[in-house]
C-alpha cells in the first residue's frame, strides 16, 4: 500500500525514453543471439550443411584455383618479356672465316649490346644430346645445321626491335631473323584469351553459388513460414524477420570460402614438387604462388558478398509473399 500511495494518479501514462547507448546495447545482444542459434541450427545436420558448403567450395575454389594458375604462368610470361633477343640463322654454306668475319661486324655496332655464336659443330653437338637422334644424325654426311648468332638489341621496344630485325633480315649471310618477342607476344594473347574465358567461368560459377545458397535459404523460409507470419503478426518488422537468413548465408559464404582456400592451398602445395624439378630442367628457380594475403582476403570476401547477397535475394522475395491478410 506504501508504494500504490506514492504513484500519482493524475500523471497518467509516462513516456520512457531509451537512449541511444540502450538501443545499441540491445542490439548487439539481438544479433549475437541470432547468429549462434542460425550456426546451432546449422550444426544439427552437419552432414548437410557440410554437403551444401561442400558443393560452395568447389565452385568458389575451381575459378580461384585456375586465376592462381594463370597468375603464375604470366610470372614466367613476363620473365621472357625482358629478352629483347634477335636469333640470326646463317646461311648453311658460310664457312667458319665467314662466320667470324660476320660476328666481328656486328661487334662494332653500337645498337647491340651483348653477341653470342653458336657454331654449327656445336648447335649439332647439342641437338644430338637433346633429341635422342644420334645414331641418325652421325651417318649425315654434312652438318645440315647453321650457325646461330643470338643478339641483345640496346633499344627494347617494340618498334626498336622489329626495325632492328628487318636490318638484320637484309643482310646476306642471314638467311632467317627471328625475334622471339614474336612467340611471347602470341602467347601473351592466348593468356588473354584463356584469362576471359575464367572470367566467363567464374561469373557462371558465382551465378551456381547464388542460386545454390538462395533455394537453401528458400526451403528455410518456407520451413519457417507459419513462426514468421506469427512474429509479423506480433509487430515484428522486415529487418527483423529478414536478420536469421542473413545469417545463415554468411555462415554458408563464409565456411565455403574458408574450405575453398584449403583445397587451393593444399593442391598447391601438392604441385610444388614436380613444379621445382621441372624448372630446375630448365636451369630456373621458378616456384608456385600461392593466393597470398589480398587473395585469401578477396576469397573471403567473395564468399561473404554472395552468401549475404543470395539470402537476401531469396528472403525478400519470400517476405512479400508472406505479408499477414
Amino acid at each position: 500500500m506504501s508504494d500504490l500511495k506514492k504513484l500519482n494518479p493524475k500523471r497518467g501514462a509516462q513516456q520512457v525514453i531509451v537512449k541511444a547507448s540502450d538501443r545499441r546495447r540491445h542490439s548487439l545482444q539481438h544479433h549475437r543471439e541470432v547468429a549462434k542459434d542460425c550456426l546451432r541450427q546449422l550444426l544439427i545436420s552437419p552432414i548437410a550443411t557440410f554437403m551444401t558448403v561442400l558443393v560452395l567450395a568447389i565452385a568458389l575454389a575451381l575459378p580461384s584455383f585456375l586465376f592462381t594458375a594463370l597468375a603464375n604462368i604470366s610470372r614466367v610470361a613476363d620473365s621472357w618479356d625482358n629478352e629483347n633477343k634477335i636469333s640470326l640463322y646463317l646461311q648453311v654454306d658460310l664457312s667458319e672465316a665467314q662466320v667470324e668475319n660476320y660476328v666481328q661486324r656486328l661487334l662494332l655496332r653500337q645498337d647491340l649490346i651483348a653477341i653470342d655464336l653458336v657454331d654449327s659443330s656445336q648447335g649439332l653437338l647439342e641437338f644430338k644430346q637433346f633429341s635422342g637422334f644420334s645414331d641418325v644424325l652421325d651417318s649425315l654426311e654434312e652438318n645440315p645445321l647453321p650457325a646461330v648468332v643470338s643478339v641483345l638489341a640496346k633499344d627494347a621496344s617494340e618498334l626498336g626491335l622489329e626495325k632492328l630485325k628487318a636490318e638484320l633480315q637484309t643482310m646476306p649471310e642471314v638467311d632467317q631473323a627471328v625475334l622471339d618477342l614474336d612467340w611471347v607476344k602470341r602467347f601473351n594473347a592466348i593468356l588473354l584469351v584463356i584469362e576471359r574465358a575464367i572470367i566467363a567461368l567464374s561469373a557462371l560459377l558465382a551465378f551456381a553459388v547464388l542460386l545454390i545458397i538462395g533455394n537453401t535459404i528458400r526451403l528455410n523460409v518456407e520451413s519457417r513460414r507459419d513462426e514468421i507470419l506469427v512474429s509479423k503478426l506480433m509487430g515484428a518488422t522486415n529487418d527483423w524477420v529478414r536478420r536469421p537468413f542473413l545469417y545463415t548465408g554468411v555462415f554458408y559464404g563464409l565456411a565455403a570460402s574458408i574450405l575453398a582456400w584449403l583445397v587451393i592451398e593444399f593442391a598447391l602445395l601438392v604441385m610444388q614438387t614436380p613444379i621445382l624439378q621441372l624448372s630446375q630442367l630448365y636451369q630456373s628457380h621458378f616456384s608456385v604462388e600461392g593466393l597470398g594475403a589480398v587473395g585469401s582476403i578477396v576469397l573471403l570476401a567473395l564468399g561473404l558478398i554472395l552468401g549475404m547477397s543470395a539470402a537476401l535475394i531469396s528472403v525478400n522475395k519470400f517476405l512479400n509473399l508472406l505479408e499477414p491478410k
